[in-house]
């Protein structure tokens, strides 16, 4: 049983599980899943159904006054992302298909994700990292990783 790699932002999120390296260099990857999420794309307006709420005012004042949302729509998108990419991570624990975590997430979208792993995925987590390297091809991104040693 290998460990995980979850390289991740707030729209794609990549699981490459940790195979042998070649010539005992860097450690080379497997897929595992490749989830992406578009609506964490788009602007906040077109996520949300209608525009904030709007009450006349009463008495004295200044007339009016806006609902302001609790959650912006985009938030809202980012942390339903982290949920998705959390479960599969919490089943491949349970089920015994890797050993530990290694998280590469972009800020605060690591934040959102390690609030949503169970507590065995976030006893299994071994590294993480506050970084975008979803745009990296493996060679690349195994070269980062041995050149930042990141923090637990």
């Amino acid at each position: 049983m290998k460990n995980w790699l979850v390289v991740a932002n707030a729209a794609r999120a990549r699981v490459l599980e940790e195979s042998d390296s070649r010539g005992g260099k860097r450690p080379s990857y497997v897929h595992v899943a490749d989830l992406v999420h578009p609506q964490s794309r788009q602007k906040g307006s077109a996520l949300a159904n209608d525009r904030p709420g709007h009450v006349e005012g009463i008495g004295h004042g200044l007339g009016s006054a806006s609902y302001v949302l609790r959650t912006d729509p985009r938030e809202r998108e980012h942390d339903r992302f982290a949920r998705q990419v959390a479960q599969l991570l919490n089943e491949g624990i349970a089920a015994q298909r890797c050993a530990g975590l290694v998280l590469v997430a972009s800020s605060p979208f690591l934040g959102h994700l390690k609030a949503h792993l169970g507590e065995q995925a976030k006893k299994a987590v071994v590294r993480t990292l506050d970084a975008d390297y979803t745009a990296l091809d493996e060679r690349e991104l195994a070269e980062r990783l041995a050149d930042n040693p990141g923090n637990i």
